[in-house]
């Protein structure tokens, strides 16, 4: 039997978004590699000023290379472990352009197998090489990711990444994404062959959907809500049943708590190597005779600390700094810089780690335990104020359960709606979550019924984590309110006020961003840092109405203009997502990690475009280019402020 060749590829706008994205990656970082090679050089050996002022526009550029870190080698010796942090840095970049290039291929179909995409070339999967077909999904059912499982020697070493990446497996595969074309029919050919060649040849098994395989990090990266709910892998798992009248005790799946643990540990580890980071750099200012050895050795790659290590080469840099030299490393400021580092991450850590407690219903209370030491602290049932629900799907919710007291966060609160108040976050993902949800509505019911304020408010759902988590369903819920009242066509300046307050929390991050980049900098701060988180906070600010009304002004000249400025009422709500990756962003800066801060706003940049696509979709029915349009407006008032800060920040 034959079956009829079929060539299935993804959009253009995919494979060349992923094409351009991993060349700049590599661009980067071998421009980063040739200019500190090329600092190096002119260290060791000098430069052709001759040669320099030779070529037009070469003089700019190379004042601008040499401005740069360095180490003043003296040998080409001395310059190989200079060299050793960029040419790690362009490998990484360089495996991560090969994966992720390669990450999802095109595939064709015939009767005797598969050809699937590689380096430019096509590999062949014969049907019976195929061995698994394991499926993550979102929570809408709409998207999915299948890894596709092969023979030992089928597919090559690189492949072995990929179930690496999925679920931490060894066996070579490949991914499939529902947005290659004509994906339904692809996975249904793949099905029927195997189950044809599994006929055919004895002893082979067909393959089968394995939904119960499913990635932890593709759960995550589809849908978090999916990643935060519970499974029928995690309900089948043992757990010790509660007695009857006793006890509820209901924790996370493992997934969860080893991320937050995880996640929270990697921050410590950072936390930890900043804090020392800190004290090395005041020690070679204080004591010339550690300057020559490592880890103190490697404050030479900065130009400021070279230049007091010049003006004070037998004895330590004054503990308040060189007067008139504000822009020149101060040592007491260091040792304030470095506690007040640990004063704002530990706080946020033991928040981050303690984000989703496991909980035990008990008669006399909600009992709450500390990851961290282990131990419970009750929350007595006559103490809580509100408990609130987010509904995602039939099987995902998202609980706050607030008091007066009590071992809840109030950052917690702040997150899920804005509110101070003590908050214990609890997700639907949890074990026992329905008897637990059970017993507590109970309890709290009965202090309603003699007399107590009212507590449940299953109407308070979290706006951030709607939209965070269900996106479409979300804005489309946001346009259809707003267009239930007419007078929202017009603008008042209640709305307006009502608007302003999600975009100022927008704006401020970044302008909290520079201020932790200057205050936890190794030189005091000066007036010009407040002055220009202002300016930063204003800019972001404006995004609001430009933004807003050049999509009211796209829409007119595209025949609509049935909405007038319903845009500019909805546009700083609709964005609220990106709170997440801009907090992420601000913890990294106050711990001190390079780079990390700047991908995760680019990540919030990226969330952006889907955000405001989604809305425009949803509000002026958008859709192709239009829709893309749309997206780009916040993402290029988000790069130059991205760009601001930068320049601000050096």
């Amino acid at each position: 039997m034959r079956i009829e060749e079929h060539y299935h590829r993804y959009p253009r706008l995919i494979t060349a978004s992923i094409a351009w994205l991993t060349a700049l990656l590599v661009v980067l970082a071998l421009l980063n590699l040739g200019a500190t090679l090329l600092r190096g050089l002119w260290d060791v050996y000098g430069r052709d000023e001759t040669l320099i002022g030779a070529v037009p526009g070469l003089r700019p550029l190379a004042d601008w290379i040499a401005s740069g870190p360095r180490t003043h080698a003296t040998s080409l010796l001395n310059l190989l472990p200079t060299l050793l942090a960029p040419l790690a840095w362009a490998a990484v970049a360089l495996l991560a352009a090969l994966v992720l290039r390669n990450a999802f291929p095109a595939v064709r179909t015939s009767s005797t197998g598969l050809l699937v995409e590689f380096a430019g070339s096509w590999l062949p999967v014969p049907w019976e090489n195929l061995t698994a077909l394991k499926v993550t999904g979102d929570l809408a059912g709409e998207r999915f990711v299948v890894l596709a499982e092969t023979g030992t020697h089928t597919l090559t070493s690189w492949h072995r990444l990929y179930s690496l990446f999925y679920n931490l497996g060894t066996r070579p595969g490949f991914y499939i994404t529902s947005s290659i074309s004509d994906f339904d029919q692809l996975i249904k050919t793949m099905l029927a062959e195997s189950y044809r060649v599994s006929r055919a040849i004895e002893g082979l098994h067909e393959v089968q959907l394995r939904e119960d395989a499913r990635s932890p990090l593709f759960r995550l990266l589809l849908s978090p809500g999916s990643f935060f709910s519970r499974s029928a892998v995690d309900d089948a798992q043992p757990a010790p049943a509660p007695l009857p009248g006793g006890p509820l005790r209901a924790v996370y799946p493992t997934r969860i708590s080893a991320l937050l643990v995880g996640v929270t540990a990697l921050l410590a580890a950072g936390t930890l190597v900043s804090y020392l980071g800190y004290w090395v750099r005041f020690l070679a200012l204080m004591l010339p005779a550690v300057r020559s050895l490592p880890p103190f050795s490697w404050t030479y790659g900065d130009t400021g600390y070279v230049e007091l290590f010049n003006a004070f080469r037998t004895r330590a840099v004054p503990l308040l700094g060189v007067a008139d030299r504000p822009d020149l490393p101060a040592p007491w400021w260091l040792l304030v810089a470095a506690h007040l580092m640990l004063l704002l991450a530990i706080p946020l850590l033991l928040w981050l780690l303690n984000l989703l407690p496991s909980l035990e219903a008990r008669a006399d209370g909600l009992a709450v335990r500390n990851r961290l030491n282990g131990r419970w602290r009750l929350l007595p049932w006559q103490r809580v104020q509100a408990f609130k629900a987010t509904e995602l799907s039939a099987e995902s919710s998202i609980l706050l359960l607030q008091s007066r007291g009590g071992p809840g966060s109030r950052l917690t609160s702040l997150f899920y709606d804005g509110s101070l108040a003590p908050g214990i976050l609890i997700t639907s993902a949890i074990g026992f979550f329905q008897p637990l949800l059970a017993q507590a509505l109970g309890r709290l019911a009965l202090l309603e019924q003699a007399g107590g304020a009212p507590i449940l408010q299953q109407e308070a759902r979290s706006q951030l984590l709607w939209l965070t988590l269900r996106r479409r369903p979300a804005l489309e819920a946001l346009v259809a309110s707003a267009r239930a009242d007419e007078t929202s066509r017009q603008l008042s300046l209640s709305r307006l006020r009502a608007a302003a307050a999600p975009m100022a929390a927008l704006a401020l991050l970044p302008a909290l961003l520079l201020l932790a980049s200057g205050v936890l900098a190794d030189r005091p701060p000066t007036p010009g840092l407040l002055a220009g988180a202002i300016g930063l906070w204003l800019f972001g600010m404006l995004e609001w109405p430009l933004v807003a009304l050049v999509s009211v002004l796209l829409d007119e000249q595209s025949g609509g203009g049935e909405e007038d400025f319903r845009a500019v009422v909805l546009y700083p709500g609709s964005q609220f997502p990106r709170l997440l990756p801009l907090s992420g962003a601000l913890l990294l800066q106050i711990i001190g990690l390079p780079v990390l801060p700047v991908l995760a706003w680019i990540g919030a940049i990226v969330w952006a475009y889907w955000l405001a696509s989604g809305l425009f979709e949803a509000l002026y029915d958008w859709r192709g280019s239009q829709a893309i349009l749309g997206g780009l407006l916040p993402v290029s008032w988000q790069l130059l402020l991205l760009i601001g800060f930068l320049i601000a920040a050096r």
